[in-house]
């Protein structure tokens, strides 16, 4: 098989083999027009030569590929190679759960804050049709950013697409994780399958170990088809009994007694952790900080056989504009920020001058997951070594810290929380949320401006919108940043995130208009003003008068939102069926470092562009 380094694959230069495990191997490759590296993952050579396989895989592959969400780990490419069959896919820099773990336990808010990110993931690609058949810890990864991503969605599914005998005797999924029916070898499987192996994974987060061990895959297999798991208040005793009802319902045999989604079972698992210690993890285990940048290898992942668990590592209604006259007065234009990103790390404070310290410093984290590019003499992938930040963190109350739950629950239901918990951001966001779907715009703002109000500086509202704008929940990410913008009226970050939430969102252009009107009474940054008047002209059916206005040199300024300004050049140069032009725009974008609810677009528009 000619993947040998240096070997070229499609239009991917072999760069190393990264791992190897029973049903693919995992090399790193490097993509020249792109200048991006990529994964590619190698089915077994027992595939080959099996017409039926090679006949579906196109079918089930389309099917996978088509995933487009933010915690979902997206397939670019699929095609032969001399016979072998091989799927592209993004190449991830971090670490998986299972290594995570390994190293101690996580905060209680941590675990809530991966587990809802894992949901949302997954009840996406239920509603896309998609099972998982493999949730496990080492198919999570977590990048230094806060990212969670779902590896080898639909894998299972693919390789079970021929008739080879491989296929055919081997139950796909890892047995400490395989849910009942699926041990079984039931085909009639719904999302509920994939929501048992997730349960389990809470499970071993809150008690340190899986329901089922032993040295044999079989006897594992048997105890999930057969045995109640172990109480997980027999394994730690901080586990209260509605957290322990919650994790028997998720593990119950029957799919019919489980939860009916991820959104619904991370709902349960969050509300019965609400009085819960902030550190609920298994006695003697070291409690791991919250989102802790370290150093991280590169990181893809295998597709494994039913009795293995090797992991590869090392590897979306306008609404009044913000009334700008009511603002205070006395806000000061947020200086620009400078140096790579960092993330707040467990606050360490030593009275009100240290923590104003702090916050001033936190005012200089790039919020927008923009890094400053390396070194020409570092190698591409190379982590460098940084100094580390004086530990700090958000407030908890801080907006930086919601979790908008993946199900949103009704308004009757959280009106009342709301009415006893007015200062609780969480329920807040949710309910001004739910009143967004419900049409009540007016009262999701009035929610929402309470939580501006109480904010002290914009971070914690441009991670909350990043957050947002990267869930595709633009109405409420419109809602936030035009509250903010009245609370903070002179941050280039509010104030260039809501112009990209308008443009996505589909705002008319005599909204972006009266927008622009509004920035110029202040300071504000030359590529907003440049996006905003672009997209009116676009709006207005005259794309080649707006293209000038993002290509003369004050639009770009000091590059600050070159990345924003190039996506929405290259969907202009779409327009105007400038294909080659746009290609190019979008891959130069790629290298200001764009935020991740950015790159997640731009990635998308390169592989429809692509030849």
């Amino acid at each position: 098989m000619s993947f040998e380094p240096g070997s070229i694959v499609g239009s991917y230069r072999i760069e190393e083999k990264l791992g190897q495990g029973g049903m693919a191997t995992v090399y790193k490759a490097y993509h020249e027009r792109l200048d991006r590296y990529r994964a590619i993952k190698v089915l077994h050579a027992v595939f080959k030569d099996d017409d039926s396989f090679l006949r579906r895989f196109t079918r089930e592959a389309q099917v996978v590929a088509r995933l487009e969400h933010p915690n979902i780990v997206p397939v670019y490419d699929f095609a032969e190679h001399e016979g072998y069959p091989y799927l592209v896919m993004r190449f991830v820099q971090g670490e998986t759960l299972k290594e995570r773990l390994s190293q101690g336990t996580l905060a209680t808010q941590e675990m809530i804050r991966i587990a809802s990110r894992v949901a949302d993931g997954l009840d996406y690609a239920h509603k896309q049709g998609v099972l998982h058949r493999d949730v496990k810890p080492s198919n999570i990864l977590l990048t230094s950013g806060g990212g969670v991503f779902i590896a080898d969605f639909g894998l299972a599914r693919i390789t079970q697409s021929g008739e080879s005998t491989m296929s055919q005797d081997m139950i796909m999924g890892t047995p400490q994780y395989i849910s009942p029916e699926q041990a079984k070898g039931n085909v009639d499987l719904d999302g509920r399958t994939d929501i048992y192996s997730f349960g389990i994974v809470l499970y071993e987060m809150v008690t340190g170990r899986v329901p089922f061990a032993s040295d044999t895959g079989y006897s594992v297999i048997h105890s999930q088809i057969f045995d109640p798991p172990p109480l997980p208040s027999s394994l730690n005793d901080k586990i209260s009994p509605a957290l322990e009802l919650v994790l028997l319902k998720v593990l119950s045999k029957e799919p019919a007694e489980r939860y009916a989604t991820a959104g619904e079972f991370v709902t349960a698992f969050k509300d019965a952790l609400q009085d819960a210690p902030s550190k609920i993890g298994p006695a003697g285990a070291p409690v791991l900080p919250a989102d802790t940048e370290k150093k991280t290898q590169p990181l893809a992942t295998l597709a494994l056989s039913g009795a293995e668990a090797a992991v590869l590592s090392g590897t979306e209604g306008a609404a009044p504009l913000p009334n700008l006259d009511n603002a205070p007065s006395n806000v000061t234009p947020q200086p620009a920020p400078v140096g790579k990103p960092k993330r707040p790390f467990l606050l360490v404070g030593i009275g009100i001058i240290l923590g104003m310290i702090i916050l001033a410093s936190l005012i200089f984290v790039v919020l927008r997951n923009r890094e400053i590019p390396r070194e020409a003499s570092s190698p591409p992938g190379e982590i460098v070594d940084e100094p580390e930040l004086v530990p700090a963190e958000i407030p908890e109350n801080d907006p930086a810290n919601v979790e908008l739950p993946v199900v949103v629950r009704p308004v009757e239901e959280l009106e009342p929380l709301y009415a006893e918990n007015p200062e609780n951001n969480v329920i807040a966001a949710e309910l001004a949320a739910a009143y967004l779907r419900d049409s009540r715009d007016e009262d999701a703002r009035t929610v929402m401006r309470e939580v501006v109000q109480r904010t002290r500086v914009p971070l914690g509202l441009n991670v909350l919108a990043n957050r947002l704008l990267e869930q595709q929940q633009y109405e409420l990410a419109i809602v936030v940043l035009e509250e903010g913008l009245n609370r903070f009226r002179q941050d280039f970050e509010i104030q260039q995130s809501l112009m990209m939430a308008y443009l996505l969102n589909d705002t008319s252009g005599r909204r972006v208009e009266e927008y622009i009107v509004l920035l110029r009474q202040d300071d504000h940054h030359p590529t907003t003003i440049a996006i905003g008047e672009a997209y009116v002209l676009f709006d207005n059916g005259r794309t080649r008068l707006a293209l000038p206005l993002l290509e003369a040199p004050t639009a770009m300024d000091d590059g600050r939102f070159a990345a924003d300004l190039l996506f929405v050049k290259a969907q202009l140069l779409q327009e105007l069926d400038r294909t080659d032009e746009a290609l190019a725009t979008l891959e130069e974008a790629f290298q200001h470092e764009p935020p991740v609810w950015l790159a997640t677009r731009i990635e998308q528009n390169i592989v429809e562009l692509r030849p």
